[in-house]
């Protein structure tokens, strides 16, 4: 019996976000064929929740890459938007990047385009892709 991962938002055809993975759920990502894992939760942010460092050690042994840009909730800031633009460019694709929601996920993909795309386009691609954050939206389109 395969495992259920959590829930995936499909932002781009290369790049989809969930919450929190365990260590099953990244190895039944290795199965699937995702190259790349991007950790955008801090550690500690809730009890129980499995360290970065032990998941990127799991991650490396399956021979997946393994980027760490923890963002604090609620605090998403440009400039680490600009840093995840970066992580992208140099990622082995398919991606799949994840915080508690997979909302940071998305925020940050947005603020990675915002120079080469338009604010509404970014608006809309993340409402296909089952998001709803009316105030991120607003700072987007600002």
């Amino acid at each position: 019996m395969s495992h259920p991962l959590p829930a995936m938002r499909k932002i781009t055809d290369d790049l989809s976000a969930c919450a929190q993975l365990t260590q099953d759920d990244i190895k039944a990502l290795s199965e699937q064929g995702v190259k790349t894992l991007i950790c955008n939760r801090p550690d500690d942010e809730e009890p129980e929740q499995p360290s970065s460092a032990s998941l990127k050690a799991y991650a490396e042994e399956l021979g997946l890459q393994w980027f760490y840009l923890p963002v604090i909730s609620g605090q998403v800031e440009d400039g680490q938007g600009d840093e995840f633009g970066q992580i992208l460019a140099q990622a082995k694709t398919p991606i799949v990047a994840f915080c508690r929601s997979g909302a940071r996920c998305g925020m940050l993909w947005a603020l990675s385009q915002r120079k080469q795309q338009d604010p509404k386009a970014l608006v809309d691609q993340l409402k296909v892709s089952g998001y709803d954050m009316p105030d991120f939206f607003a700072r987007l389109m600002s």
